[in-house]
Protein backbone atom coordinates (compact mmCIF):
# COMPACT_ATOMS: atom_id res chain seq x y z
CA UNK A 1 0.00 0.00 0.00
CA UNK A 2 1.11 2.72 -1.01
CA UNK A 3 2.63 5.83 1.94
CA UNK A 4 0.37 8.47 2.32
CA UNK A 5 1.89 12.21 1.54
CA UNK A 6 0.94 13.15 5.35
CA UNK A 7 3.35 10.83 6.73
CA UNK A 8 6.04 11.63 4.66
CA UNK A 9 5.51 15.00 5.70
CA UNK A 10 5.90 13.82 8.84
CA UNK A 11 8.72 12.34 9.08
CA UNK A 12 10.48 14.70 6.81
CA UNK A 13 9.91 17.32 9.33
CA UNK A 14 10.84 15.17 11.97
CA UNK A 15 14.32 15.28 10.41
CA UNK A 16 14.68 18.38 9.95
CA UNK A 17 13.82 19.49 13.84
CA UNK A 18 16.72 16.52 15.00
CA UNK A 19 19.10 18.21 12.27
CA UNK A 20 18.18 21.87 13.78
CA UNK A 21 18.91 20.76 17.46
CA UNK A 22 22.09 18.88 16.33
CA UNK A 23 23.23 21.90 14.18
CA UNK A 24 22.12 24.43 17.22
CA UNK A 25 24.45 21.94 19.68
CA UNK A 26 27.15 22.27 17.52
CA UNK A 27 26.81 26.12 17.00
CA UNK A 28 26.48 26.58 20.65
CA UNK A 29 29.52 24.31 21.27
CA UNK A 30 31.43 26.24 18.51
CA UNK A 31 30.54 29.49 20.52
CA UNK A 32 31.46 28.10 23.85
CA UNK A 33 34.91 26.79 22.29
CA UNK A 34 35.59 30.39 21.52
CA UNK A 35 34.51 32.58 23.92
CA UNK A 36 35.06 30.24 26.87
CA UNK A 37 38.56 29.28 24.85
CA UNK A 38 39.46 32.85 25.05
CA UNK A 39 38.86 33.46 28.54
CA UNK A 40 40.79 30.45 29.38
CA UNK A 41 43.14 31.30 27.94
CA UNK A 42 43.37 34.90 29.42
CA UNK A 43 42.67 33.05 33.14
CA UNK A 44 45.79 30.94 32.33
CA UNK A 45 48.10 33.87 31.74
CA UNK A 46 46.39 35.05 34.91
CA UNK A 47 47.34 32.22 36.76
CA UNK A 48 50.77 32.42 35.00
CA UNK A 49 51.44 35.95 36.43
CA UNK A 50 50.29 35.18 39.66
CA UNK A 51 52.48 31.93 40.16
CA UNK A 52 55.55 33.77 38.22
CA UNK A 53 54.98 36.89 41.42
CA UNK A 54 54.48 34.28 44.42
CA UNK A 55 57.68 31.93 43.45
CA UNK A 56 59.90 35.39 43.25
CA UNK A 57 58.38 36.45 46.20
CA UNK A 58 59.46 33.43 47.83
CA UNK A 59 62.61 33.71 46.34
CA UNK A 60 63.21 37.69 47.66
CA UNK A 61 62.71 36.04 51.11
CA UNK A 62 65.92 33.81 49.90
CA UNK A 63 67.83 36.44 48.85
CA UNK A 64 67.58 38.61 51.93
CA UNK A 65 68.84 35.30 53.48
CA UNK A 66 71.79 35.00 51.50
CA UNK A 67 72.49 38.75 51.99
CA UNK A 68 73.15 37.54 55.57
CA UNK A 69 70.03 39.69 56.88
CA UNK A 70 68.79 38.37 60.78
CA UNK A 71 66.57 35.56 60.41
CA UNK A 72 62.77 36.06 60.87
CA UNK A 73 60.89 35.95 64.28
CA UNK A 74 59.00 32.80 62.65
CA UNK A 75 61.95 31.30 60.95
CA UNK A 76 62.75 31.43 57.37
CA UNK A 77 60.54 28.91 56.18
CA UNK A 78 57.66 30.86 58.10
CA UNK A 79 58.94 33.77 55.91
CA UNK A 80 59.02 32.47 52.31
CA UNK A 81 55.48 30.78 53.10
CA UNK A 82 54.04 34.13 54.14
CA UNK A 83 55.45 36.10 50.86
CA UNK A 84 53.96 33.15 48.98
CA UNK A 85 50.81 32.80 50.02
CA UNK A 86 50.32 37.04 49.81
CA UNK A 87 51.43 37.22 46.65
CA UNK A 88 49.09 33.88 45.68
CA UNK A 89 46.23 35.93 47.17
CA UNK A 90 46.94 39.27 45.35
CA UNK A 91 46.02 37.30 42.23
CA UNK A 92 43.32 35.06 43.33
CA UNK A 93 44.81 31.90 43.85
CA UNK A 94 44.24 30.02 46.99
CA UNK A 95 46.36 27.22 49.06
CA UNK A 96 49.06 26.71 46.25
CA UNK A 97 51.79 24.25 46.08
CA UNK A 98 55.46 25.69 46.96
CA UNK A 99 58.76 23.31 46.89
CA UNK A 100 62.08 24.56 47.50
CA UNK A 101 64.79 24.11 44.32
CA UNK A 102 68.43 24.79 44.16
CA UNK A 103 69.65 27.15 41.83
CA UNK A 104 69.60 25.03 38.81
CA UNK A 105 65.48 24.69 39.66
CA UNK A 106 66.11 21.32 40.82
CA UNK A 107 63.62 20.06 43.45
CA UNK A 108 65.17 19.59 46.63
CA UNK A 109 63.97 16.94 49.63
CA UNK A 110 64.47 18.19 52.55
CA UNK A 111 67.88 16.78 53.32
CA UNK A 112 68.87 18.60 50.49
CA UNK A 113 69.47 15.85 48.02
CA UNK A 114 67.77 16.00 44.70
CA UNK A 115 63.61 15.13 44.76
CA UNK A 116 62.25 12.76 42.12
CA UNK A 117 58.88 14.30 41.80
CA UNK A 118 57.22 17.00 43.69
CA UNK A 119 55.39 14.20 46.23
CA UNK A 120 59.11 13.63 48.22
CA UNK A 121 60.54 17.30 47.79
CA UNK A 122 60.65 19.46 50.38
CA UNK A 123 57.33 22.05 51.22
CA UNK A 124 57.13 25.28 51.22
CA UNK A 125 55.50 25.56 54.51
CA UNK A 126 56.72 22.74 56.53
CA UNK A 127 58.86 23.92 59.19
CA UNK A 128 62.52 23.77 57.37
CA UNK A 129 64.47 24.84 54.55
CA UNK A 130 66.45 22.02 53.22
CA UNK A 131 69.98 21.07 54.74
CA UNK A 132 73.39 19.98 53.02
CA UNK A 133 76.80 21.04 52.63
CA UNK A 134 77.23 21.23 48.61
CA UNK A 135 78.33 24.62 47.54
CA UNK A 136 78.95 24.01 43.66
CA UNK A 137 76.00 23.39 42.05
CA UNK A 138 76.51 21.81 38.48
CA UNK A 139 73.62 22.49 35.80
CA UNK A 140 74.59 20.60 33.27
CA UNK A 141 75.90 17.44 35.14
CA UNK A 142 73.07 17.24 37.06
CA UNK A 143 75.23 18.52 40.57
CA UNK A 144 72.16 19.81 43.26
CA UNK A 145 73.32 22.73 45.22
CA UNK A 146 72.11 24.41 48.56
CA UNK A 147 68.48 25.57 48.27
CA UNK A 148 68.55 28.77 46.36
CA UNK A 149 64.92 28.89 44.67
CA UNK A 150 61.17 28.45 45.20
CA UNK A 151 58.51 26.73 42.60
CA UNK A 152 55.26 27.24 42.45
CA UNK A 153 52.07 25.64 41.30
CA UNK A 154 48.79 27.41 41.39
CA UNK A 155 45.56 26.57 40.52
CA UNK A 156 42.49 29.06 39.45
CA UNK A 157 38.45 27.64 39.03
CA UNK A 158 36.68 30.16 36.94
CA UNK A 159 33.24 30.45 35.56
CA UNK A 160 32.35 29.77 32.15
CA UNK A 161 30.09 32.06 30.13
CA UNK A 162 28.58 29.82 27.29
CA UNK A 163 30.17 26.24 27.74
CA UNK A 164 27.55 26.02 30.50
CA UNK A 165 24.60 25.45 28.47
CA UNK A 166 25.95 22.24 27.92
CA UNK A 167 27.33 21.13 31.11
CA UNK A 168 30.28 23.40 31.52
CA UNK A 169 30.25 25.39 34.00
CA UNK A 170 33.42 26.08 35.44
CA UNK A 171 36.89 25.35 33.79
CA UNK A 172 40.77 25.28 35.77
CA UNK A 173 43.89 26.63 34.97
CA UNK A 174 47.14 25.17 36.08
CA UNK A 175 50.59 26.62 36.08
CA UNK A 176 53.41 26.28 37.49
CA UNK A 177 57.08 28.78 37.91
CA UNK A 178 60.41 28.80 39.32
CA UNK A 179 62.43 31.53 40.59
CA UNK A 180 65.60 31.20 42.50
CA UNK A 181 68.27 33.80 43.92
CA UNK A 182 72.06 33.88 43.82
CA UNK A 183 75.34 35.88 43.39
CA UNK A 184 74.93 38.40 40.32
CA UNK A 185 77.57 36.86 37.85
CA UNK A 186 79.64 39.09 35.51
CA UNK A 187 78.62 42.32 36.89
CA UNK A 188 80.81 45.52 36.01
CA UNK A 189 82.39 47.27 38.31
CA UNK A 190 84.02 45.76 41.73
CA UNK A 191 83.22 48.20 44.00
CA UNK A 192 79.35 48.86 45.75
CA UNK A 193 79.51 52.57 46.59
CA UNK A 194 76.70 53.85 49.85
CA UNK A 195 75.31 56.28 47.19
CA UNK A 196 71.74 56.46 45.62
CA UNK A 197 70.32 58.58 43.05
CA UNK A 198 66.77 58.34 40.68
CA UNK A 199 66.54 55.50 38.47
CA UNK A 200 65.31 58.30 36.12
CA UNK A 201 67.43 62.14 35.39
CA UNK A 202 67.32 64.03 37.38
CA UNK A 203 67.76 68.18 37.95
CA UNK A 204 67.86 71.00 40.47
CA UNK A 205 65.71 74.38 40.41
CA UNK A 206 66.66 77.76 41.37
CA UNK A 207 65.90 76.66 45.09
CA UNK A 208 68.12 73.86 45.29
CA UNK A 209 65.06 70.97 44.81
CA UNK A 210 65.69 67.83 43.46
CA UNK A 211 63.10 67.85 39.94
CA UNK A 212 62.84 64.08 38.79
CA UNK A 213 61.94 63.49 35.16
CA UNK A 214 60.50 60.41 33.57
CA UNK A 215 64.05 59.92 31.40
CA UNK A 216 66.05 57.65 31.43
CA UNK A 217 69.58 57.64 32.27
CA UNK A 218 71.31 57.62 28.93
CA UNK A 219 74.44 55.25 28.38
CA UNK A 220 77.71 55.84 27.44
CA UNK A 221 76.97 59.67 27.94
CA UNK A 222 78.81 61.77 29.67
CA UNK A 223 76.23 62.98 32.51
CA UNK A 224 76.06 65.43 35.37
CA UNK A 225 74.38 63.92 38.57
CA UNK A 226 73.72 66.73 40.50
CA UNK A 227 73.90 66.76 44.75
CA UNK A 228 70.68 69.32 44.65
CA UNK A 229 71.68 71.47 48.14
CA UNK A 230 68.38 71.11 49.58
CA UNK A 231 69.42 68.46 51.88
CA UNK A 232 65.55 66.90 53.17
CA UNK A 233 64.36 66.03 49.23
CA UNK A 234 63.56 62.90 48.78
CA UNK A 235 64.19 62.38 44.55
CA UNK A 236 67.33 64.00 45.37
CA UNK A 237 70.79 62.03 45.90
CA UNK A 238 71.17 59.92 48.80
CA UNK A 239 73.96 58.94 51.17
CA UNK A 240 73.64 55.17 52.39
CA UNK A 241 74.61 54.71 56.09
CA UNK A 242 75.06 50.84 55.54
CA UNK A 243 75.40 50.88 59.94
CA UNK A 244 73.65 54.01 61.23
CA UNK A 245 73.70 56.34 62.85
CA UNK A 246 77.25 57.92 63.75
CA UNK A 247 80.44 58.73 62.31
CA UNK A 248 78.99 61.80 59.56
CA UNK A 249 80.99 62.56 57.41
CA UNK A 250 84.00 60.50 58.47
CA UNK A 251 82.33 57.49 58.37
CA UNK A 252 80.94 58.16 54.77
CA UNK A 253 84.39 58.31 53.50
CA UNK A 254 85.52 55.69 54.92
CA UNK A 255 83.04 53.48 53.83
CA UNK A 256 83.82 54.96 50.02
CA UNK A 257 87.40 54.12 50.70
CA UNK A 258 86.53 50.96 52.11
CA UNK A 259 83.88 49.56 51.11
CA UNK A 260 81.89 48.25 53.88
CA UNK A 261 78.06 47.32 53.16
CA UNK A 262 76.29 44.10 53.23
CA UNK A 263 75.20 41.96 50.43
CA UNK A 264 71.74 44.06 48.99
CA UNK A 265 69.28 41.56 47.54
CA UNK A 266 67.72 43.21 43.88
CA UNK A 267 65.40 44.71 44.13
CA UNK A 268 65.27 45.42 48.27
CA UNK A 269 64.25 48.62 50.44
CA UNK A 270 67.36 50.29 52.30
CA UNK A 271 67.92 53.05 54.81
CA UNK A 272 68.95 56.15 53.87
CA UNK A 273 69.96 58.41 56.55
CA UNK A 274 71.18 61.81 54.26
CA UNK A 275 70.21 63.49 50.71
CA UNK A 276 71.30 66.12 49.48
CA UNK A 277 74.76 67.86 49.03
CA UNK A 278 77.30 67.04 51.73
CA UNK A 279 80.17 69.83 51.75
CA UNK A 280 83.10 67.59 52.80
CA UNK A 281 86.70 67.24 51.28
CA UNK A 282 87.21 64.49 52.59
CA UNK A 283 84.06 62.57 50.88
CA UNK A 284 85.40 64.29 47.81
CA UNK A 285 89.12 62.84 48.38
CA UNK A 286 87.38 59.18 48.85
CA UNK A 287 84.90 59.30 46.11
CA UNK A 288 87.66 60.59 43.62
CA UNK A 289 89.88 57.55 44.70
CA UNK A 290 87.64 55.91 42.27
CA UNK A 291 87.84 57.99 39.60
CA UNK A 292 88.62 56.33 36.05
CA UNK A 293 87.06 53.54 37.05
CA UNK A 294 83.59 51.07 37.02
CA UNK A 295 81.84 52.11 40.52
CA UNK A 296 78.41 50.48 41.52
CA UNK A 297 75.38 52.35 42.76
CA UNK A 298 72.20 51.29 43.93
CA UNK A 299 68.94 53.46 41.86
CA UNK A 300 65.85 54.03 43.90
CA UNK A 301 62.37 54.58 42.47
CA UNK A 302 59.83 55.34 45.71
CA UNK A 303 60.97 56.26 48.93
CA UNK A 304 58.65 55.54 52.01
CA UNK A 305 58.84 56.96 55.55
CA UNK A 306 57.26 53.88 57.40
CA UNK A 307 58.90 50.51 57.25
CA UNK A 308 57.81 48.29 54.32
CA UNK A 309 56.64 45.47 54.53
CA UNK A 310 59.42 43.84 52.74
CA UNK A 311 57.89 40.62 51.01
CA UNK A 312 56.31 43.10 48.81
CA UNK A 313 59.24 44.74 47.58
CA UNK A 314 58.69 42.42 44.68
CA UNK A 315 55.74 43.20 43.12
CA UNK A 316 52.97 44.31 46.00
CA UNK A 317 51.23 47.40 46.34
CA UNK A 318 53.86 50.18 46.51
CA UNK A 319 55.80 47.73 46.79
CA UNK A 320 54.79 47.28 50.34
CA UNK A 321 54.93 50.96 51.43
CA UNK A 322 52.01 51.53 53.84
CA UNK A 323 49.00 53.87 51.85
CA UNK A 324 49.81 57.54 52.50
CA UNK A 325 53.66 56.97 53.35
CA UNK A 326 55.03 57.34 50.32
CA UNK A 327 57.40 60.39 50.14
CA UNK A 328 58.41 62.29 53.27
CA UNK A 329 61.19 64.57 54.11
CA UNK A 330 63.61 62.35 51.98
CA UNK A 331 66.47 61.89 55.31
CA UNK A 332 66.02 58.97 57.26
CA UNK A 333 63.44 56.71 55.47
CA UNK A 334 63.45 54.04 53.25
CA UNK A 335 64.34 53.61 49.50
CA UNK A 336 63.29 51.30 47.31
CA UNK A 337 66.10 49.79 45.27
CA UNK A 338 64.88 48.06 41.45
CA UNK A 339 68.54 48.49 39.83
CA UNK A 340 71.97 48.61 40.21
CA UNK A 341 74.28 51.07 38.27
CA UNK A 342 77.60 50.40 36.77
CA UNK A 343 79.37 54.20 36.57
CA UNK A 344 81.90 55.32 35.25
CA UNK A 345 83.34 57.49 36.91
CA UNK A 346 85.39 61.03 35.98
CA UNK A 347 85.52 62.65 39.11
CA UNK A 348 83.16 64.06 41.99
CA UNK A 349 82.42 67.56 43.40
CA UNK A 350 81.25 67.64 47.16
CA UNK A 351 83.12 70.75 48.37
CA UNK A 352 80.53 73.33 46.95
CA UNK A 353 83.20 75.28 44.73
CA UNK A 354 82.24 73.83 41.11
CA UNK A 355 79.65 75.52 39.80
CA UNK A 356 81.63 75.78 36.22
CA UNK A 357 81.17 71.66 35.69
CA UNK A 358 78.19 71.28 38.30
CA UNK A 359 75.91 74.25 36.79
CA UNK A 360 75.99 74.62 33.39
CA UNK A 361 72.02 75.49 33.18
CA UNK A 362 73.35 78.50 36.03
CA UNK A 363 69.95 76.99 39.03
CA UNK A 364 72.39 77.30 41.66
CA UNK A 365 74.25 73.90 41.82
CA UNK A 366 77.76 73.63 43.22
CA UNK A 367 78.47 69.63 43.97
CA UNK A 368 78.00 66.20 41.51
CA UNK A 369 79.61 63.81 40.51
CA UNK A 370 80.75 63.32 36.68
CA UNK A 371 80.64 60.03 34.54
CA UNK A 372 79.01 57.75 32.41
CA UNK A 373 76.49 55.06 32.98
CA UNK A 374 77.85 51.48 31.08
CA UNK A 375 75.37 49.47 32.33
CA UNK A 376 72.10 49.29 34.58
CA UNK A 377 71.44 46.15 36.27
CA UNK A 378 67.66 45.06 36.77
CA UNK A 379 67.99 41.65 37.83
CA UNK A 380 71.43 40.37 36.34
CA UNK A 381 72.26 36.66 35.58
CA UNK A 382 72.12 34.85 38.57
CA UNK A 383 75.57 32.55 38.97
CA UNK A 384 75.66 29.10 40.84
CA UNK A 385 76.59 28.46 43.74
CA UNK A 386 77.14 30.40 47.01
CA UNK A 387 79.79 33.35 47.82
CA UNK A 388 80.41 34.06 44.02
CA UNK A 389 80.81 38.05 44.75
CA UNK A 390 84.37 39.45 44.08
CA UNK A 391 83.67 41.80 46.96
CA UNK A 392 82.83 42.61 50.90
CA UNK A 393 79.67 44.46 48.93
CA UNK A 394 78.69 41.79 46.68
CA UNK A 395 75.11 41.77 44.98
CA UNK A 396 72.44 39.32 45.06
CA UNK A 397 69.65 38.85 42.59
CA UNK A 398 66.67 36.86 41.99
CA UNK A 399 65.45 35.48 38.66
CA UNK A 400 62.51 33.61 37.46
CA UNK A 401 64.09 31.15 35.44
CA UNK A 402 60.88 29.25 34.10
Amino acid sequence: MPRSSTTSRQRAGGQVMVLFALGLTALIAMVGLVIDGGNAWAQQRITQAGDDAAAEAGAVVLAERLAGKSDPAGGWDAAVYAAVQARSSDNGISAPNAWYTDICGVLLRPDGTRAANASEAARVGAGALPVNNNTNPDCPNAIVGPVAGVQVEGQKVFDTFVARAIGFSQMTATTTATAVTGFLQGVEGETLLPVTAPVTVVTCDKSGKAVNTSTPWPMYERVIVPLCKESHDPGSVGWIDWYPKAGGASELAEAILHPNGPAIPLPSWQYVTETGAINSGQVEDAFNSWAGQIILFPLFDLTCNDDPDFSQVASGPLYGCPAGSVGGSGSNQWYRFPAFAAFELEWAYTQGVNKAVCDPMSVGVTQCFVGQFVNLITSGTVGPGVGGGTTVSSLVGVQLIK
